[in-house]
Parts: structure tokens; C-alpha cells; sequence
């Protein structure tokens, strides 16, 4: 493997690949993404002299990043954090980054054990709250407030019945959600079978598929619906005639966080939080079959051919990469922290007199 970077950074060592530099470089895109439990949040650019560039921000847990217009949001472990690009505004400028986001908001939502997250058409953000079971809103008098929730779900409760984790948007609405088995007891998913997963269509609360071992990240793009059958340990689409999960490239590691660009399919692998094999699981069967481990690493898949490009790798502490967000036409991004956006040389103030609603 072609090596271009190997940073040690928290006990981890970090290497990309030759191959996903150019890809990056060619494709003309930044990539946000989260490494979980570490609260690493990576901004990943492409160096104009050569090389890949790690932008890194520490976050209380790191799950569910969406973008919308010029604002990205990031899910932690008791609230959602609302960034905006300030180098969108007239004379603010940068000679080295064309995005850097910088803290706007934070919404105090306690543990809502947030996952997936989206802005749907309205500007409003929805999260997959797993421990409720449900699809939720931020709300200024609430932790949040209920947009939907499965027909078997019998009670609002923090008991992650299911294991409520995807969420995937059409035309700017809620459509599909993924789950790993309809249970409705407390942790009830826990006990069943691993081939228990659903997609779900929120507009009936049908199946569209079944029968998927614990699936993540439910994706439309160019009109076929996308999802990881993480268990399996693979990437692929479903037929919406026939409800079939057609796999598209095993990539031999638990899938999370899917994003599209061009003609690839982006996303992280993650090893487990122990090395032990997980009996019964498809994924490592597989893996104990094939005599291999486990990896956590960055990757592409060519949705065509399914080649799988592998692109980078932690070695050590970090252990699982939760999502990933793709920011087009953009090859260098950064973020501030709280201490650094407080800077008074940032202060950017919005001439318009009068205004009656946010630009959320």
C-alpha cells in the first residue's frame, strides 16, 4: 500500500493511501467524518503541494454530521452543535481553507443517544434518537420533539426497543429509517436474532426490505435506495420491486456513515469494541473463515464495479468511525473551536434591520 501521510495522534496512527488522494484530488472534495467514542471529529483536505491534510476536533462522543447550505451540525453525546461557514461572508477571508466552520449554536438534549442525522427541506433537523425509538426534532421547550415513530413502538421511553439508527430524506422529507428488529421490549432487539433488520418507509411504516443484519444508513442517490448491511459486512442497494437487498461489494468490516460523490460510495469500516469474534455474526464468520481481522479505516466503493478503494486506515485507539459527510466542491475545510471563535476579529454582524425570522 502507497502511503502519503502517518501521523501519531492519540495513540492512533493515522495512514492514507496514494490511491484516495487522488481520488479526493480528482473528485474535487472535502470529507467530514467522526471516529465515535474518541470524539474525533476529521476535516480531511487535500494539500495544494501534495498530501492529504487532517483537521482535528475533540467532541464529547462524535455521531450523526449533516451539512445544509452553509451550516453543518454535529451530534454528541447530550446535545447537537450547529457550525456556519464564515467564510461566506464579504471580507473574511482565508488563504489556505474555502470553508471553516465556526460554533453557532448548542442545543441541550441530553442523552438522546443520537445516531443518524439530516435538515430536511424546511431547515429543520431530524434525529434518529435510538434510545427513544423514534425521529425527532430540536424543540426550544423540549429535549426534542417526536416526528415519527414506528407503528410497534408502544411508548416513548429510553429503553432502545429497536435499535432505531438510519434515516434517509426524499426530496427534503423523511422516507426511510433503518432498524436492527422490531421488537418493542426494552433492549428487546438485543435478543433476537441478527438477521432482523428492516428498512422501513416512514409514509406507511412498510417494510422495503427485511431480513438485513444490523443495517445502517439508508441512502438515496441517482434514484436507487443505498443502504450498509453492516453485519454482513456489506455495501449494496435494494430492489423497492422486489425487496431484495442486492450486495454490491463486500467490504469486510462493519459499515457506518454513507456518503456519495461521483460515481463512489464513501464510508467508514470499524472494528469492534473488543477484538473477541461475535458468534453468529455474518461479518465475522466471514472473517474467521477467511483467517482475517478487522479494520477501521476510511473507504470508496466504485457503485459500477464495486472495487473497493481503500483510503485511511487508524491503527490503535480508535477503533470505530460512526459518519461521514461529503462537502463538494470544496478541497480545503477547517472548523474553530469555542476558544478560537471567540476571536474579535470574527465578529460578523448582519446589516439587514428588522429581520423576523433566523437564516436556520
Amino acid at each position: 500500500m502507497s502511503q502519503t501521510q502517518s501521523n501519531q495522534l492519540a495513540h492512533t496512527q493515522v495512514v492514507c493511501t496514494r490511491a484516495w488522494e487522488n481520488l479526493q484530488r480528482d473528485l474535487g472534495f472535502s470529507l467530514v467524518m467522526g471516529t465515535r467514542a474518541t470524539g474525533d471529529l476529521h476535516l480531511v483536505s487535500v494539500k495544494k503541494d501534495g498530501g492529504i491534510h487532517l483537521h482535528i476536533q475533540k467532541f464529547p462522543l462524535c455521531m450523526g454530521i449533516a451539512t445544509w447550505r452553509n451550516q453543518l451540525w454535529v451530534a454528541c453525546a447530550n446535545d447537537v452543535r450547529q457550525y456556519t461557514d464564515i467564510l461566506q461572508h464579504p471580507g473574511v477571508n482565508s488563504i489556505e481553507f474555502e470553508r471553516c466552520y465556526v460554533p453557532r449554536s448548542l442545543h441541550f438534549t441530553g442523552p438522546l443517544d443520537a445516531h443518524e442525522i439530516a435538515v430536511d427541506r424546511h431547515g429543520q433537523l431530524l434525529i434518529v434518537s435510538s434510545q427513544y425509538s423514534a425521529v425527532v426534532r430540536l424543540s426550544n421547550t423540549h429535549s426534542a420533539g417526536v416526528i415519527w415513530q414506528p407503528a410497534f413502538i408502544s411508548a416513548l421511553k429510553p429503553e432502545d426497543r429497536c435499535h432505531l439508527n438510519g434515516l434517509c430524506l426524499q426530496d427534503g422529507e423523511l422516507k426511510y429509517v433503518t432498524l436492527f428488529a422490531r421488537s418493542d421490549a426494552p433492549s428487546g432487539w438485543r435478543k433476537l436474532s441478527f438477521e432482523q433488520g428492516e428498512i422501513l418507509d416512514v409514509s406507511n411504516g412498510d417494510a422495503v426490505c427485511e431480513g438485513l443484519v444490523q443495517p445502517h444508513s439508508p441512502r438515496l442517490y441517482r434514484g436507487q435506495l443505498y443502504v450498509l448491511n453492516s453485519g454482513a459486512g456489506e455495501f449494496g442497494f435494494v430492489d423497492l420491486k422486489t425487496g431484495r437487498f442486492e450486495c454490491i461489494a463486500y467490504v469486510a468490516g462493519y459499515g457506518r456513515g454513507l456518503s456519495f460523490v461521483g460515481d463512489y460510495a464513501i464510508f467508514g469500516v470499524s472494528r469492534p469494541k473488543t477484538d473477541a469474534y461475535i458468534p453468529g455474526l455474518k461479518l465475522h464468520d466471514r472473517l474467521r473463515a477467511m483467517q482475517a481481522q478487522d479494520r477501521c479505516a476510511l473507504i470508496a466503493v466504485h457503485l459500477a464495479t464495486g472495487d473497493v478503494i481503500e483510503g485511511i486506515q487508524f491503527h490503535g485507539a480508535v477503533r470505530e468511525l460512526f459518519d461521514t459527510h461529503v462537502i463538494e466542491d470544496c478541497r480545503s475545510v477547517s472548523m474553530m473551536d469555542l476558544d478560537q471563535a471567540q476571536n474579535p476579529g470574527l465578529v460578523v454582524i448582519d446589516p439587514v434591520r428588522n429581520r423576523e425570522t433566523s437564516d436556520a
